[in-house]
């Protein structure tokens, strides 16, 4: 009988603590997409438009959570300027919208949330996710999957743990995490980061096995997150606190990625090396590509001679003529003809607008 009682009051202590561990999810939904001009602007941007589906990229994150986080678990974190779109068209699905002033990428970002969340619940897990990744929903089931093994892992271990994706070519625009052999329930401790490669690094990095894609996907306790900012990054912490008690414009805090600051430099960083399919729709070749491989694309257009071009001009046929590689793009009030090669430098164009103070295209 007194063995009895003791199983009994170590299985209510142990369900105990599993349910004080709420999860959260948090949506990083701030950024504005420059890259992608002409089809993100200020007022629109890149994770409010649809890729692969007729939902937005936004709700498109949203909808992966489903079954693992609730609707009243679900954060996100994005500009004022868009708190009244997600309000209006996402209202249902998204328990609370916490707005920055500006953006300050994502290392404020996600240190915000995470003091918001703690007076919330001090011993929340939380899911972050940028909101513009294109993850093709055939796969959702594989990415709950693995987000629950992230969840799982991170409720008992003191860490962060970030998904990875193994390359499928090798690609010069995005991180690479390297991980080390050991490994625990399918986490493996990171060995070091790898910024932005060239070409020839790239191609080396394929074909290692211990290489993977940074996605900028962590999961964590939000207290392992508060600590690990005020270790690694104590000065942006100081900042945020200020902005708290109002003795500091948000738009005076330290502008700086999450990876930057935290991320590259603690020691408590763990990596699950997740098997869904990701892309980030980081500019405009990336975009239409998508586009034309899953069949939205309706183009009309005639080709002499040329190839491998990517074109988005609503109602009109056109014609291409001795041309090669090139997206071409038409929207309401703007034109963009880029070789696919030098789609990155949109963001110049951007950059160029705001000089003139052309805002009226912005």
């Amino acid at each position: 009988m007194r063995w009895a009682c003791v199983l009994v009051l170590c299985s209510m202590v142990m369900n105990a603590k599993a349910e004080s561990m709420n999860v959260y999810g948090v949506i990083l939904a701030g950024g504005v997409g420059e890259r992608l001009w002409p089809f993100s602007r200020q007022d629109h941007p890149k994770q409010f438009l649809s890729v692969g589906s007729q939902e937005n990229l936004l709700q498109q994150a949203i909808n992966r959570f489903q079954g693992i986080i609730t609707n009243d678990a679900m954060w996100v974190v994005t500009s004022a300027l868009h708190a009244s779109y997600i309000s209006e068209h996402m209202q249902k699905s998204v328990g609370h919208l916490l707005l920055e002033p500006c953006g300050r990428n994502t290392g404020p970002a996600i240190l915000y949330a995470c003091l918001e969340l703690y007076k919330k619940d001090p011993n929340a897990v939380v899911v972050f996710t940028p909101a513009d990744p294109y993850i093709p929903e055939s796969d959702y089931e594989l990415y709950r999957r693995s987000i629950s093994k992230a969840i799982t892992f991170a409720q008992s271990h003191d860490v962060i743990v970030l998904c990875g994706v193994k390359p499928t070519y090798a690609a010069t625009g995005y991180g690479y995490i390297e991980y080390q052999s050991l490994h625990t329930e399918n986490c493996f401790k990171i060995e070091r980061f790898h910024e932005k490669p060239s070409l020839a690094i790239a191609q080396n990095y394929i074909k290692q096995q211990n290489m993977l894609w940074n996605i900028g996907m962590f999961v964590g306790k939000v207290s392992v997150f508060i600590d690990e900012f005020k270790r690694m990054a104590p000065d942006l912490f100081d900042e945020l606190e200020l902005f708290k008690q109002g003795k500091k414009e948000y738009n005076e805090i330290t502008s700086v990625s999450v990876d930057c600051a935290v991320i590259e430099k603690s020691n408590r960083v763990w990596v699950l090396p997740v098997e869904f399919s990701w892309c980030d729709v980081g500019n405009v070749d990336v975009y239409l590509s998508i586009k034309s491989q899953i069949g939205t694309q309706t183009q009309k257009e005639v080709n002499v001679e040329s190839h491998n071009n990517l074109v988005d001009v609503p109602n009109k046929l056109v014609a291409l003529i001795g041309v090669d590689d090139l997206c071409i793009v038409e929207t309401d009030d703007a034109l963009l003809i880029t070789k696919r090669s030098e789609a990155e430098k949109v963001r110049s164009v951007v950059a160029q607008l705001k000089q003139k103070k052309q805002t009226e295209y912005l």
